[in-house]
């Protein structure tokens, strides 16, 4: 048997070694190791990268093909699998709510879901004050099934935080949302990562930009990046370049964005370690910065590997 000893002052969340195989042989994850202890982690990565299947993995809704996982001193031996789950909050990429219920007695349903032991009164309360965190005490009472895609949103976020968790997951949070309401969920979770770890995963760089100090790159199911997103930013600092109106890059140039001119023309951004005829050196941004890190592992950001800029 190996080793499962784990210090009690270790970190809330580490992830050893982390291997997922598919039946089908498909490999989602090949070897990731994450240490998360504070504040907020954002992971980032294309479609098919393995983000979502490590979230499985850490919330313990997959077991891994090999590798570790710790919470703190609790290894993830099936004895300690209901104390871990307790530490754990969860918000999912797709979060629908309890059909006929209100916005509070989803939250009352949840915790009693998950065991928090407080009584009717005392319950209530804590009731109130998410729904209060979260923007909704006036919506409350409302069904939930009425709630537009932000509130429900946030009111996935008070179900990740009935039981008071000591560790934060959110999946893809801000996915279809208006500005408006994209700006008010960040806020919110940012606040959050003052008091526990939050891990936020996404393909939108501007919540990454927004709200981590701290950036976890993923793609082809492994971990390719983990540090300050400006020192991503720094890796392509004389690196990228704006091509003239109507200029397609030419190899080994790469694509990675697009800004729009004082006229209102397209300009392609690429990334090249010399400069292309004609181009101009432009700052780099962290979306662009993302994609070209991605482009030069033969994976794209988004769908047509194009981050948008004004």
């Amino acid at each position: 048997m190996p080793d499962r000893t784990h210090d009690a002052d270790g970190p809330a969340l580490r992830l050893e070694g982390i291997r997922k195989v598919y039946p089908d042989g498909t490999v989602a994850l090949d070897g990731v190791d994450l240490e998360v202890d504070a504040g907020m982690v954002g992971i980032l990565g294309p479609n098919g990268a393995g983000k979502t299947t490590l979230l499985g993995i850490l919330t313990l809704a997959l077991e891994p093909t090999a590798g570790r996982r710790w919470y703190s001193e609790l290894d993830d031996r099936p004895r300690h699998r209901g104390a871990i789950r307790r530490r754990l909050g969860y918000l999912p990429q797709e979060y629908a709510v309890v059909a006929g219920l209100s916005g509070a007695e989803v939250l009352e349903y949840c915790a009693r879901m998950r065991g928090v032991p407080l009584g009717g009164k005392a319950l209530r309360r804590r009731v109130a004050e998410l729904l209060d965190a979260v923007e909704l005490t006036e919506a409350g009472m409302r069904q939930a099934i009425t709630y537009s895609g932000g509130m429900v949103r946030r009111l996935g976020l008070a179900q990740a935080l009935v039981h008071s968790p000591r560790i934060l997951v959110v999946d893809e949070p801000t996915a279809g949302l208006d500005p408006e309401e994209r700006i008010r969920f960040r806020n919110l979770v940012t606040d959050l990562a003052d008091e526990i770890p939050v891990l936020l995963s996404t393909h939108i760089v501007e919540d990454i930009e927004a709200t981590c100090p701290r950036l976890v790159v993923m793609g082809h199911g492994r971990k390719l990046f983990d540090g300050e997103p400006t020192a991503l930013m720094r890796r392509y600092a004389d690196r990228l370049w704006r091509l003239p109106p109507g200029e397609e890059p030419a190899p080994p140039a790469v694509r990675v964005g697009r800004r729009v001119d004082e006229d209102g023309r397209v300009q392609l951004v690429v990334a090249a370690d010399t400069r292309p005829a004609g181009a101009t050196p432009i700052e780099p941004g962290l979306e662009e910065a993302c994609a070209a890190f991605l482009a030069h592992r033969g994976e794209a950001l988004l769908d047509d590997g194009l981050p948008e800029a004004a």
